[in-house]
């Protein structure tokens, strides 16, 4: 089942596909939905939409959530035989990222969860969770500090050095210190509850994993694996969501670091 939204317009009854990648990085986590014969009013409106939002809920009858939120970045129309595809290109938290600006300094001194509140308001997505993150993050500027240009870079620059990163989902800041997950328990994963195929471990120490599709994978997210291969705790470092309303494409997968 899916539900599509584009700017104020529902798109239902249609069979629509999409691909999203979603991973701890500060660029913008892609979304390609191709929605089929779309009909001539609505392809019109959709052309002359400008970065406007995308929202897309996918599951099954009984269970859909939010599986991408984010800002469309481009739209176009491609007549294949007697079928139409409008393809939409997506980014999440793209207009943010990419647009704007910051030019603010900050004393010796001043307390570093004040710098990363003041640079993340900047940004205009919502952070109060991400703070929430970096609670322990009692202190302060060693030297000045000058935020100058993308938000974002300049954020990721002073979180790296104190060991911290962080991306955006779903439209919402996430701060994580590295090498942790989030603070929020365990999402089970066993062949009862999700995994659709046994995960494979590789000599680098990172779990494949393949499940049904569950909107709440996200990176960041730990989970507990239990199989015949492994058994324990994993983050989610990189996900990947297929689905499509009219065949058998409909999935998770994930690359995961052991805890």
């Amino acid at each position: 089942m899916v539900e599509l939204t584009v700017g104020e317009t529902e798109i239902t009854g249609l069979d629509i596909a999409f691909e999203i990648e979603k991973n701890l990085n500060q660029e913008p986590n892609s979304c390609h939905i191709d929605i089929f014969n779309l009909g001539p009013k609505n392809r019109e409106i959709l052309s002359k939409y400008q970065r406007v939002p995308v929202l897309l809920k996918a599951g099954y009858q009984d269970s859909v959530g939010l599986i991408f939120k984010g800002d469309m970045i481009r739209c176009s129309h491609l007549k294949e035989g007697p079928t139409w595809k409008s393809s939409l290109v997506n980014g999440d938290g793209a207009n943010a990222i990419q647009s704007t600006r910051i030019n603010k300094s900050f004393a010796k001194g001043t307390p570093v969860k004040t710098v990363i509140k003041e640079i993340a308001a900047q940004l205009g997505l919502p952070y109060s969770s991400a703070i929430k993150q970096c609670e322990g993050l009692d202190k302060n500027l060693e030297r000045s500090f000058a935020a100058s240009g993308n938000p974002m870079d300049e954020l990721g620059r002073i979180l790296r050095h104190f060991g911290y990163s962080t991306s955006v989902q779903n439209q919402a800041l996430q701060i994580i210190k590295q090498g942790e997950p989030l603070e929020q328990q365990a999402i089970s994963l066993s062949a009862n509850s999700g995994l659709s195929a046994t995960p494979e471990l590789g000599s680098d120490k990172k779990l494949q994993i393949k499940s049904v599709l569950m909107p709440e994978l996200l990176p960041g997210s730990m989970v507990h694996v239990d199989s015949a291969v492994f058994k324990g705790f994993a983050i989610i470092q990189a996900v990947r969501f297929d689905g499509s309303n009219f065949d058998d494409a409909w999935g998770t997968e994930m690359e995961c670091k052991l805890c």
